[in-house]
């Protein structure tokens, strides 16, 4: 039987601090259960359950894409607009302290970048690094400007998904708003690495239906990628392995908002806040083979090569899995998982003229320890 050819781009395990459920193996065997090859991690704001996550993919068969979901604030750069977002608000609306600021209305957007090679998980973990450094403690925000660095040589892809600029933008239903969202990362990307992100966690589009995680929102978010030019994928925002974790979720929501379980301000704020329902799970290729093509008949003519429903779902999925193509990492080669590593010795601090000499030094230091009062002689003559 043929793998499922549906990849998950957009994962977040338990290495998600009060937002993610699983661990990295249980999505894993999990993937392994849905027949995929591949699966991304893509936790938020570190890159804290990589190793395990690959380790368990190896073990699996399973092809490993990384990524990391980071906070962007967009208002201080170069071209960007900050009249997309009304002012934060200080306190929330009914009780509770904000302990997550992309929950405040106002905060900064939030932004998903996949690396692709061995040089792009290298600019991932700097672009990490700095966020962190540059932010405040436990809270780290970056900008377009801290990451241009590490995104210049175009080995990390960026997707703007519900919680982006973008996703915002289209939640006012301004697709002028949109546009000018985009072109600050056009400015740092090569157009081929700038993707707009796909998500509908509510199948069966009603009248009245709207916001983000919805399929008209979707489709409206696919328009603006068609207008500009750019890439769309299909993604669901994972953050539980199996439908039956959500009600973890409610729990760590609970905990990240500082509000009592089943308050009213825990629904419907949309993927990638808090769960409005159950389906933010690892779906099968099936089951996101039917959100594709429910948001493929919302689009209509905004999907590139509009045909019908069905056609644009598989070509939706197609270019997910070209991404994810492009994204896939070697454990050994792309990683360095299996392999030995050796210290710089440019790096060290032993005072030492050459590697040789540095070896040697702590060789002498630990012979006493080593063979304490075993004759000398043949001692210095092993180590010679």
């Amino acid at each position: 039987m043929s793998p499922d050819p549906f990849v998950h781009l957009h994962v977040s395990s338990a290495y998600s601090l009060q937002y993610g459920a699983s661990h990295p193996h249980a999505l894993v065997e999990r993937a392994v259960e849905q027949e995929m090859d591949t699966l991304a991690l893509t936790d938020r704001d570190g890159t804290y359950g990589a190793v395990k996550f690959v380790r368990a993919c190896r073990a699996a068969g399973i092809r490993p894409v990384l990524g990391v979901d980071l906070a962007i604030d967009v208002s201080g750069a170069t071209g960007g607009s900050d009249q997309q977002r009304p002012p934060p608000r200080r306190t929330p609306a009914r009780g509770g302290a904000v302990r997550d600021p992309s929950l405040q209305q106002g905060g900064p957007a939030r932004v998903t970048f996949l690396a692709s090679g061995k040089a792009g998980w290298a600019a991932l973990c700097r672009m990490v690094s700095a966020t962190h450094l540059a932010g405040e403690r436990g809270q780290p925000v970056a900008t377009p400007d801290l990451l241009a660095p590490h995104l210049a040589g175009g080995h990390v892809l960026v997707l703007l998904g519900p919680s982006s600029e973008l996703g915002v933008a289209a939640s006012r239903r301004r697709d002028d708003l949109g546009l000018a969202a985009i072109q600050p990362w056009l400015r740092l990307v090569p157009r081929e690495n700038l993707i707009v992100e796909l998500i509908s966690h509510r199948l069966g589009a009603r009248a009245g239906d709207w916001g983000p995680g919805t399929s008209p929102h979707a489709a409206r978010m696919a328009a603006i990628a068609r207008t500009a030019g750019l890439t769309t994928v299909l993604t669901n925002a994972v953050r539980y392995a199996d439908r039956l974790d959500a009600p973890t979720i409610d729990v760590l929501d609970a905990a990240r908002r500082l509000v009592p379980l089943g308050s009213a301000t825990l629904r419907d704020i949309g993927p990638g806040t808090s769960r409005g329902n159950a389906e933010g799970f690892l779906k099968s290729g099936k089951q996101m083979h039917e959100i594709a093509e429910e948001i493929c008949r919302l689009a209509g003519l905004a999907m590139p090569g509009a045909g019908d429903s069905e056609d644009g779902a598989r070509r939706l999925v197609a270019r997910t899995r070209a991404v994810a193509d492009r994204c896939a990492l070697d454990p050994r080669s792309d990683l360095g998982i299996g392999e030995v590593h050796f210290p710089e010795f440019s790096l060290s601090d032993t005072g030492a003229s050459s590697a040789d000499e540095a070896v040697r030094r702590r060789c002498e230091g630990a012979i006493g320890w080593r063979y304490g009062s075993a004759p000398r002689m043949r001692i210095w003559t092993r180590l010679d």
